[in-house]
């Protein structure tokens, strides 16, 4: 039987390798345990950075501590200053809509108690008011005379006027109205010529009615409306027992149809001006001024007679109550010049 041959010893070299490869793998091992200890140190330096070397002063951190508590302050203050206003805006509006729900009542029960009143009791309301109104003119119409009255130069005025004696105007005569210092011309003498023309016209209305009234057309800022009725004594027809009933006029005014008319008054005393114009046309040797004064303007009245008195006009004055428009009838007076 044959032998198995023995292996043959193991080569030297082969040896010294395998050491070398253990030893670089150790090498490697080691290098992978230093490099993963490097890494997470910097992770931990990251997450948990080192203090600054040197710590802030105590002066510092108190400094600080105190702006902040001073600011926290001023916020608590501002904020309770807001709470305080809106507090006030909330009572103020309820103030408001209490004095506002007040008023509201009071009103529904005006308007209640009005509607509950008969027709009578309308009436008396109505000329209760008309009573107030017609006290309150009559006081405005009592201090208009004593202003008038009063339209006496003063010692401070060197101002020295003539009174001559007054006299019925019975010659030409030119009428304006003052009224808010402002003065306007009336256009009275073109109106009445317009109402001898159409008074005639209108007559046949009276047929049925005890008295007309009619509106002439606008002229110069002023419309007439005029009232014609039956007159009281009558005259004897022709071949006949029965008489006609006359027809004559019973008043007419002259209303302003706008406001503001004419000009002012200090406009009007200068040359060039309306009044101006209007007055060269009469000869001041035979017209008389006419003014239709009213309350608000009586001391204004003073100037325009002083002016009038040097350019020869003679002046009358005819004191009016407020809301009284400009008329005349067959019964009233004349003017009165001085």
């Amino acid at each position: 039987m044959r032998r198995r041959p023995r292996p043959q010893a193991e080569e030297p070299g082969q040896d010294s390798f395998l050491d070398i490869v253990a030893n670089l793998v150790g090498i490697l091992i080691i290098l992978v345990m230093v490099i993963g200890a490097q890494a997470t140190d910097a992770m931990i330096a990251v997450d948990h950075p080192q203090a600054a070397d040197e710590p802030e002063s105590p002066t510092d951190v108190q400094g600080a501590r105190m702006a902040a508590d001073a600011i926290e302050q001023d916020i608590h203050q501002v904020d309770a200053r807001i709470k305080r206003q809106e507090l006030e805006i909330a009572y103020r509006r309820s103030e408001r809509d209490k004095l506002l729900q007040l008023l509201t009542r009071i009103e529904e029960q005006l308007e209640s108690r009005r509607a509950d009143l008969d027709t009578d009791h309308q009436a008396h309301l109505d000329t209760h008011r008309q009573l107030i109104a017609m006290r309150q003119e009559l006081e405005d119409l009592q201090t208009g005379l004593q202003s008038l009255e009063n339209m006496e130069p003063t010692s401070k005025v060197i101002q020295h006027l003539p009174t001559p004696m007054a006299q019925t105007v019975f010659g030409r005569e030119v009428h304006f109205c003052l009224r808010g210092d402002r003065l306007s011309y009336v256009p009275w003498e073109e109106f009445v010529s317009r109402l001898k023309e159409d008074a005639p016209n209108q007559a046949w209305k009276l047929r049925d009615a005890a008295s007309i009234t009619e509106t002439l057309p606008p002229m110069r800022g002023y419309r007439m409306k005029y009232t014609l009725r039956h007159g009281g004594q009558a005259r004897p027809g022709s071949g006949s027992n029965s008489g006609h009933r006359q027809i004559e006029l019973d008043r007419f005014v002259l209303l302003p149809v706008e406001e503001d008319l004419g000009e002012p008054l200090h406009i009007a005393m200068q040359d060039g001006s309306e009044f101006r114009a209007i007055l060269s046309g009469f000869d001041p040797n035979r017209t008389t001024v006419t003014v239709w004064v009213y309350p608000d303007s009586f001391d204004a009245f003073r100037a325009i007679k002083a002016d009038l008195f040097q350019r020869g006009y003679a002046t009358a004055g005819r004191p009016m109550p407020e809301g009284h428009p400009i008329g005349g009838s067959p019964d009233g007076s004349r003017s009165a010049a001085q």
